[in-house]
């Protein structure tokens, strides 16, 4: 597949990069439909980061759910996904009480190979366990 990778600053090339798979059971690969850059790929663009080798660009997307891991309970093939730059797994207490973003378990959405900048993107943790259907009592 495809997907934009920074080379050095206000050097973006389309450039063939891996094919997503299922890699742990709780993984699953999502068709992209969107992708934006993020404000956070605009500072090396710009040359105020160091750009060392090239870099996938992109970290938000959204997509349709392909392949799911065995232990992926809450999405299926065929759903429609919002995602962000964080992939979190809704297990934990912090994603119980509705935030996500701060996740135990959360992996960085541009740490991982490839970004959401291709046509299709590996999530992992993806959803485990039902989401929260309303914010805890206290």
């Amino acid at each position: 597949m495809r997907g934009a990778v920074l080379h050095a600053p206000g050097d973006v090339r389309v450039d063939q990069r891996p094919d997503p798979r299922i890699e742990k059971p709780t993984d699953a690969v999502i068709r992209l439909s969107a992708t934006c850059v993020c404000g956070s790929d605009l500072w090396p663009y710009r040359g105020i980061e160091k750009v060392d080798e090239p870099s996938p660009m992109g970290h938000e997307y959204v997509g349709i759910v392909e392949q799911v891991g065995a232990d992926v309970q809450n999405v299926q093939p065929g759903q429609f996904v919002v995602g962000s730059f964080f992939a979190s797994d809704n297990t934990c207490p912090i994603c119980r009480a509705g935030y996500q973003s701060r996740c135990v378990h959360a992996e960085l959405m541009g740490a991982i190979a490839p970004r959401p900048s291709t046509h299709a993107s590996r999530w992992p943790t993806a959803p485990s366990s039902p989401p929260p259907t309303s914010p805890p009592t206290t």
